[in-house]
């Protein structure tokens, strides 16, 4: 009874992983979908991985040297980081969450964006062109980055969230001269969607 107890419970620890594990890729994937134009843009200028260990990754082969995993996280804002290890958490406990971990994530991270702007206390701004390596031929140039920071006002601590929005959203609002708040409130929900 105790070994069979005992290997249910390794059994179980295992599946876990995996599901962790998938729901992780299907974000980190979802994610340089967004900001290159190919995963192999991806791979090939921020890791040094060939496109057969990028593959053997994705499908939970092998595990990443540290300075690659951190390029992973690097697709992501502190916050964010920290949104998504609650959601590859999650998808072992909530089927749902297992099915769906990228809307999961994209909902959760939205919900709490709004909830700082409705606050009062974010700041909003487009993220600056040579703030995110855009000289990198290898990043997507049709798109914006809308910077949505929570600053505490102690040290250097602050939350930001991004949300990338096609370019062209910048370029109405600028010529339009409309409050990026007040657009954001009207908007975002319209642009803000999971992108097959």
């Amino acid at each position: 009874m105790e070994v069979a107890l005992i290997l249910s419970m390794k059994d179980m620890t295992m599946r876990g992983e995996c599901i962790m594990q998938e729901a992780l890729i299907q974000i980190v994937l979802y994610t340089i979908k967004e900001n290159y134009h190919t995963e192999k843009d991806f791979y090939s200028s921020q890791l040094s991985i060939s496109q057969e260990n990028w593959q053997r990754w994705k499908e939970g082969e092998i595990s990443l040297k540290p300075k690659d995993e951190q390029a992973i996280i690097n697709l992501f804002t502190d916050y964010e980081w920290m949104l998504v290890q609650k959601v590859i958490r999650n998808a072992t406990f909530f089927p749902e969450v297992e099915t769906h971990p990228v809307e999961e994530y994209l909902g959760i991270k939205f919900h709490v964006a709004k909830k700082w702007v409705n606050s009062g206390a974010a700041e909003l701004a487009f993220q600056q062109e040579n703030e995110k390596e855009t000289i990198s031929q290898h990043r997507k140039k049709n798109s914006t980055v809308l910077k949505i920071d929570m600053n505490y006002d102690f040290w250097s601590y602050k939350d930001r969230i991004e949300l990338s929005l096609p370019g062209i959203i910048q370029q109405q609002i600028e010529t339009e001269k409309q409050d990026l708040l007040e657009w954001f409130k009207e908007n975002i929900e319209d642009h803000y969607t999971v992108q097959e």
